[in-house]
Parts: C-alpha cells; sequence; structure tokens
C-alpha cells in the first residue's frame, strides 16, 4: 500500500517557440523533480519534452503557465489535453491585437483524476498522459512552466 504522500513534477521551456494552430506546446525539462517508484518499480511521473504521463492512480493537480504572443492578431488559446483528447473547461484564451509585441500569461489550471482498472482479474492503473497544445491563432511562446502535484 503506498503512502499518501505529496510528489511533484516541474518543467519549464524558456527557448522562445513559435507553435502554429493545432499545434504541439513544448513544455521544455524538468526543473524540480520529487518522487519514487512503486513495488512494481513504476515512477509517478514520466516526462518527455512535449508532454508528462500520471503513472499512479489518484488525484493530480496540474498548472501551466505560459508567456507569450500570437504571431497573428487574434485569439491565443492553450488547451489541456489528456492522451490525445481536449478536457473541457482546462483552456486559457487572450486575444492579441497588436501581433509579436502585445505579451500575455495564459494560466491552465486542472485537476486530473488517473483510476485503477480491473484486467483479467489484474489491478492495474491506466496512466494519463497530459499535453499542450494552441488550438487558436499562431503563437510564439517565452516561458512554459508546468506544475503538477499528485494530491492523493
Amino acid at each position: 500500500m503506498e503512502t499518501n504522500q505529496l510528489y511533484l513534477l516541474g518543467t519549464k521551456e524558456i527557448a522562445t517557440q513559435t507553435v502554429l494552430t493545432d499545434g504541439v506546446i513544448s513544455i521544455g525539462n524538468v526543473y524540480r523533480r520529487y518522487c519514487r517508484k512503486n513495488r512494481c518499480g513504476t515512477k509517478v511521473f514520466d516526462a518527455t519534452n512535449t508532454g508528462v504521463t500520471l503513472n499512479w492512480d489518484g488525484m493530480y493537480h496540474i498548472t501551466a503557465t505560459l508567456v507569450g504572443t500570437g504571431t497573428e492578431a487574434g485569439d491565443v488559446t492553450v488547451q489541456l489535453y489528456e492522451n490525445g483528447q481536449p478536457i473541457t473547461g482546462a483552456v486559457s484564451t487572450e486575444t492579441i491585437t497588436t501581433p509579436t509585441t502585445e505579451f500575455r500569461t495564459f494560466i491552465v489550471d486542472y485537476f486530473v483524476l488517473v483510476d485503477q482498472s480491473c484486467v483479467l482479474g489484474c489491478n492495474s492503473t491506466v496512466a494519463k498522459t497530459i499535453t499542450l497544445e494552441n488550438v487558436g491563432v499562431g503563437a510564439t511562446f517565452t516561458s512554459v512552466v508546468v506544475n503538477i502535484e499528485k494530491e492523493a
């Protein structure tokens, strides 16, 4: 039985990136991690440059903070995705009227539940991979910070 302990993962990307409409936003590299492996050798989090996989069952608090501007005038929209599907309500939109010079801060704050499943009589966790996408007009992001805490 795993103890209820706080585990966290922080990633950041400070290199400027241009992301076209429906493009995946780079979340960068891990800058802070407190986690461990369970008895089966599975880590709480697995992180890549474009996403984080939540491997243990429980509740995860995700906060993404991005700074960016549009490559053209219009709405820049950052959407949180779970296993390739958009999460309703986990979105941040800012209207850009002066592209390339009008920077805005986007914040996406959401809780994700990772469940257990019973497959052929064996309990297993159905991991979820979290990504961020730009679903609005093209955008240039100068900072992306994603913090994830496993709450329970």
